[in-house]
């Protein structure tokens, strides 16, 4: 018998309620800390038959996001978070920026996509929806909670501009040049 599930004992289980609560608000903060405008829940099907064709599928949803962001920089704003269900059906949040949401059908084309617009004052209750206990599919080989049944790409973050540290330094005071003797 496992003991309750609370603050000072979580046992982090995708069946546990509490746990799953605390794992939306996780994951809606860092959504909204991303940026909030245009966020729409995502419906995919897939039909996978086996843990292998998710896998596959993981990938191939990730090269469209990337060859999509190679030729055309305002996809490096958008990020995807589902996760697959027990109904072998996909869910979940994406976060698409300047991308208008046709663009991301036409891109996700070859599966069967629905989209429908989310408030941010609501995103955590649209995410803890998606992830309750009984709507995650089992995977039988992972003993990772979520990783094993979820999908996440990111936007891509601003590259940050270091400077050397030559360029950092400025002289303080002119120094003369020593004479040459000849």
């Amino acid at each position: 018998m496992r003991p309750k599930c609370c603050s000072q004992n979580r046992c982090s289980l995708t069946s546990c309620e509490p746990c799953s609560r605390r794992y939306a608000k996780r994951i809606a903060q860092r959504v909204q800390s991303t940026g909030t405008h245009n966020l729409h829940a995502v419906e995919i099907d897939i039909a996978p038959t086996s843990p292998a064709d998710f896998s596959t599928w993981r990938t191939e949803a990730r090269n469209v996001i990337d060859y999509r962001r190679r030729i055309n920089r305002w996809w490096r704003n958008c990020g995807l978070t589902v996760w697959l269900g027990a109904d072998q059906r996909l869910r979940g949040i994406v976060f698409l920026g300047p991308v208008a949401p046709v663009e991301f059908l036409a891109a996700f084309s070859r599966w069967q996509t629905t989209l429908r617009p989310v408030d941010p004052a609501v995103l955590r209750e649209t995410i803890y929806s998606i992830v309750r206990p009984g709507m995650i599919a089992a995977m039988p080989t992972s003993k990772a909670r979520y990783q094993s049944s979820k999908l996440a790409v990111w936007p891509c973050r601003k590259a940050t501009k270091t400077r050397s540290p030559v360029q950092e330094r400025a002289p303080t005071a002119y120094i003369e040049p020593m004479p040459v003797l000849i």
